[in-house]
Formats: structure tokens, sequence, C-alpha cells
């Protein structure tokens, strides 16, 4: 919270500087550079993934907090908008919001025009409800070189300005790209990608279910020679409502009680108190949703998304201040996409 009030404090004091940056940048470029480093700076010392894009006339004066595509720096940039006080005519934005199908741009010596574009769906049996994509332009080549790099980087331009820079960075599990299709590929207009992917989501067994039914997976392997165990519910795969409940709960039980293998062994009627406790506060209250338990190497981890900072604090509070068998220590982020559970939801 201080650095983004360091933030704002350095904004507020410089803005003027920024006003009218658009016929700055065309009047004297150099000058322009150096206001958008300086600001790039100030930006950076708060999060080092987070950039900016200046679009301001007689209009309209907007400051675009971009992650550039990272989703691991979306809460950083949203937790900083969040908290922008009002200043002058600026209009904050947490993220590059979707502009449609209105553009025509060059990348080096490349076109990137979403009249010339093309995509085709790829369907797997294995991931029926992935969605990803073929992306086609005439330019690309399978040489690595300038061309192919402004080619690539280019398509993610538009995916930008058509989807947005959330949706871009989200929604799909992969693309790739060619050039032309072959004369079997069914391919569509780029214009088609949006409603392409609304349909695959609505396709999803928890699609628009707020409180999917759980769906709990018992997973086992081994990390450097120790077994580990994740319990998962697999129902928040691809789920839909993250911003909702943005708030993610990491438990940690150091278990007293472990065996040499790292599990624990005799009395677990503690670990299995605690867990109840914050299942029964959390989800079964509708305030939040279970996510996975890892047990490994002496320690239990518990995954929690919940509305607020208070659910959690109410839950927590309900636990007794020691146990027997463990001892309990917690951690509350901010996590509007839940980019940090991602790796056991996609198992």
């Amino acid at each position: 919270m201080q650095k983004i009030q360091e933030f704002w404090e350095w904004f507020e004091k410089n803005h003027e500087s920024y006003n009218g940056f658009n016929e700055k940048y065309t009047l004297n470029p150099k000058e322009a550079e150096e206001l958008l480093a300086s600001l790039t700076e100030a930006l950076h010392n708060y999060s080092k993934g987070l950039f900016v894009e200046l679009s301001n006339d007689d209009e309209k004066q907007e400051l675009i907090i971009t992650a550039q595509g990272n989703k691991e720096f979306f809460a950083d940039a949203i937790a900083l908008v969040e908290d922008a006080p009002s200043i002058g005519s600026w209009k904050f934005i947490a993220l590059k919001p979707a502009i449609g199908l209105d553009f025509n741009f060059q990348m080096g010596e490349v076109t990137i025009n979403p009249d010339d574009l093309l995509f085709m769906p790829l369907e797997a049996e294995e991931y029926p409800n992935d969605i990803a994509v073929r992306l086609y332009h005439k330019d690309y080549t399978q040489e690595e070189g300038a061309t192919r790099n402004a080619v690539i980087v280019g398509l993610y331009a538009a995916l930008n300005m058509y989807l947005g820079e959330v949706a871009t960075a989200l929604d799909f599990d992969y693309i790739d790209f060619d050039d032309m299709p072959h004369p079997k590929e069914q391919t569509f207009a780029f214009s088609e990608l949006k409603e392409y992917v609304a349909y695959k989501k609505g396709q999803r067994p928890n699609a628009g279910q707020e409180f999917p039914t759980e769906n709990i997976k018992l997973l086992e392997g081994k990390i450097e020679g120790l077994p580990q165990l994740l319990v998962v519910n697999q129902a928040l795969q691809h789920y839909e409502f993250t911003q909702k409940f943005p708030y993610l709960l990491k438990m940690t039980l150091e278990l007293k009680n472990a065996g040499e293998n790292g599990l624990p062994q005799g009395n677990t009627d503690e670990i299995y108190e605690i867990e109840d406790v914050v299942y029964q506060e959390i989800f079964k209250a509708n305030k939040g949703h279970f996510v996975v338990t890892e047990t490994y190497n002496r320690q239990r981890h518990l995954y929690y998304y919940a509305d607020t900072k208070e659910s959690i604090e109410s839950a927590l509070n309900l636990l007794n201040s020691e146990y027997e068998t463990c001892s309990v220590s917690s951690k509350v982020e901010f996590d509007p996409f839940w980019v940090l559970c991602e790796q056991y939801l996609n198992i």
C-alpha cells in the first residue's frame, strides 16, 4: 500500500507535464521519451512488471497501466488503479481494454490488418475444455528472424486490441501460427474469434456457475524422493468468476507428528479440525472456494479464495491459538485471476 501511495503522490505532483502528451510526442519526441521514462521509473518503484500507455488530447486524458500480457503482474495493475485518487481530468485504466477491430498498423515491415487474418480452432479429445487456435498471417515464416518475430508480436497486439489484455492472456490455453491454411483446414475470419471463444466457454461443465459442485481429485507424486499428496477441486478449472473471490488464503501447517516420509502419522484429528473450520466458514458460507491441499515434506498447505479479507479473518479467528500436532501460519494475497494457483488447477 505504501508504494501505491508513493506512485500516486508522484503522479499528482507531475501530471501536468503529461497533459497533451500525444502532441508533445509529435513536436518533440525526445522530450516525450524522457517524460515516459520518468513515468515508467516511478511505476517500477511499485512493480517492475508494469508499464504505461498514454492517450490524451483535447477530449480525454487516459493513463493505461499494462503488464504487457504478463498475467503474473495483473493483480499489481488492478490494485494500483483501484487506489487511484482523482487527479484533474485523468482516467486511469488497469490493463489494456478491448477496442474492437478498428485497427491497421505496421510491425516493422509487416502489416497487421484484421481483414487479412484467419484463425482455425484446434481441438483435442483429451482436452475438450481448452481453447486453442492457430492464427494465420501471409508473412509468417518458420525461419527464425525479424519477420517471424514481427508477425508474432503483431498478432498478439491484434488480439490485445480485439479482445483486451486480460482475455488474450487468460482465455487461450494454446496459440500457434502459420502463413496460409492448407486446403483441408477449416478456417474462420479473425472477426469471428470472439464469438468462438464465448462458445467454447459456454460448453464447459462449470459455465455460468458461481458455485459449481465440487469435483475433488486425489493426486500422488514424489519430489526429491518424498511423497507429495494433492487434493484438488477440479471443478474450478477454467473458473469464470475469479474476480468475485480475489483474495487467496494460503495456510501452512507445520506438522509436528510427521514421519520420515514427511507425511502426518498418528493422531490427525487437529489437522482435520483446522481444515473443517476454514471449509465451513469460507466455502459452506458461500464466501469463497476450496482450491487445493498439498502435503509434502512435513508441511500441509491449504489454499482458499475468498470474497473479502474480512471473510478470511473471520475464519482464522475461529482457530485455536495453539495446537499439539501442528503450528499454523497464514498469508493473504490479492490474486483476482487466480494466477497463484494455476499450477494446481491445470493439472
